[in-house]
């Protein structure tokens, strides 16, 4: 698996996940086809950060509620669900001003995405051709550099 450009071991995830399980206890799961490379496709940043932007740029959109505790703790979620409920106007009131900002800022990191995307393949292409007319042009076909003279050298010859 690869993530951001850190390689995983998918085998050995595998193989650690499925000892914890037995550990624990549980059934293990049937063998899992893991292909052979054992490396998926790169994410390319620039789109999994413009994704992540789009999920997230409404500030006033609530996030899951969960809890780890029992007992009191349901009491603690349904007291914020209520409050959520009667007070989501205000919510939105505090917060709209951050959603527009939100707004802006994942459309200009879109543009500029989108920029860094044709500069990349404008680079290329300019590689590409670089590398064309150099192989164009035969080594021998290039004259030589002449040395330079200095001004002693030139004034040399006159003062005989």
């Amino acid at each position: 698996m690869k993530l951001m450009g850190r390689d995983i071991p998918a085998r050995e995830l595998l193989a650690r996940i499925e000892e914890r399980l037995r550990t624990r206890g549980l059934p293990t799961s049937e063998p899992a086809d893991v292909p052979e490379e054992g490396v998926e496709p790169r994410v390319d940043p620039l789109s999994f950060y413009l994704q992540a932007l789009e999920e997230h740029s409404d500030a006033t959109r609530a996030l899951p509620l969960h809890t780890h505790r029992g007992g009191a703790g349901q009491l603690v979620l349904v007291a914020k669900w209520a409050f959520r409920k009667t007070c989501q106007v205000f919510i939105n009131e505090a917060l709209s001003r951050q959603r527009v900002f939100n707004g802006h800022v994942r459309d200009s990191y879109a543009q500029l995405s989108a920029e860094v995307i044709r500069l990349r393949a404008e680079v290329e292409s300019l590689r590409a051709a670089q590398a064309g007319t150099q192989a164009a042009t035969p080594p021998s076909a290039e004259a030589p550099a002449r040395p330079r003279r200095t001004a002693k050298q030139a004034k040399a010859p006159d003062e005989k």
